[in-house]
């Protein structure tokens, strides 16, 4: 596939922009770049402070409903004739023991962080292959904002995790069943702490009253990491939002061979590798355990899909 290459004039559509990274990116590319963004929320009211001028579309989008992104996508093309880059960010997380989370309120998080950016995702891949190359631009890019929470799981979030290991899981297929010359990538950003406020919202729902006696103990893995979300000492050395959109445009921006995964702050990055050195020590450990059960010619069988 050749080098990625973002046109100047991009058209950027993202979801979930009435805060936090959403916000802060339709910000960034509207005062500082050429591009055309598409800012959608569920509730268009949320989007009025955003600048306003031709090169930014405000539009109501619920990832949920499939009516409404057909709607938001139609308006796109009809305004800006194509979509360069795709921005799946709407989603939430919410806290709690995993035994007595409601199932309702886990549902609602899968279905709007790993469905909502599935159906999204779905419904953009003809127009970037089919839609695109009509206006001379070819292909496009698929952006899922994940986080470290989509490669590493933490006591107290499992299904925000779930949604997010499933997102990465989802788009790392995708991206192999892309022929090159479609020219569609895809890249899931990996953020660490960022100072949103999803912070805030992660713990606001959490309940402590109604938990079970035996989750109270403040030494559980839960009740410790709830401290360090609570405490303003630890969260003050989370990244800016504004500097980590800024950052992100001009990985984007710099083109040429894009990864699949892009983590974002000392903390992801830094995690991450800790968790991969932990884990190819725990494979070669297991290596004469894993490979007792067949031969070598079980190996040599798929390493096409190397």
């Amino acid at each position: 596939m050749a080098p990625y290459q973002l046109p100047k004039d991009a058209v950027w559509l993202i979801t979930g922009c009435s805060s936090g990274l959403g916000y802060a990116l339709c910000e960034h590319l509207t005062k500082n770049t050429s591009s055309r963004v598409v800012a959608t929320a569920r509730k268009p009211s949320t989007l009025e402070s955003l600048p306003t001028g031709p090169n930014i579309l405000k539009l109501p989008l619920d990832v949920t409903s499939d009516s409404s992104i057909a709607d938001a996508l139609t308006t796109t093309l009809k305004q800006f004739g194509r979509i360069d880059v795709v921005v799946n960010n709407a989603g939430y997380s919410v806290m709690g023991d995993t035994e007595t989370m409601d199932m309702d309120q886990a549902r609602g998080v899968m279905e709007a962080n790993f469905w909502g950016a599935v159906r999204v995702t779905q419904r953009v891949l003809p127009i970037l292959r089919e839609s695109n190359p009509k206006t001379g631009v070819k292909g496009g890019l698929v952006v899922q904002i994940t986080s470290m929470g989509g490669r590493l799981a933490f006591a107290g979030n499992t299904f925000y995790h779930a949604a997010k290991f499933a997102l990465e899981g989802f788009t790392e297929g995708l991206a192999k069943e892309m022929p090159p010359e479609w020219g569609i990538r895809f890249l899931c950003v990996e953020p660490g702490g960022v100072k949103t406020r999803y912070a805030e919202t992660a713990t606001s729902g959490f309940d402590t009253s109604a938990r079970l006696e035996v989750y109270k103990n403040p030494n559980t893995p839960t009740n410790q990491l709830l401290k360090y979300k609570e405490s303003p000492e630890a969260t003050k050395n989370w990244a800016e939002p504004e500097r980590v959109v800024q950052v992100l445009f001009e990985f984007v921006e710099r083109g040429g061979e894009m990864p699949l995964r892009l983590p974002l702050g000392s903390d992801s990055w830094g995690m991450q590798k800790h968790a991969l050195e932990q884990g190819i020590k725990e494979l070669d450990q297991l290596k004469d355990v894993s490979n007792s059960t067949s031969g070598e010619e079980q190996l040599a069988s798929i390493e096409f899909l190397k």
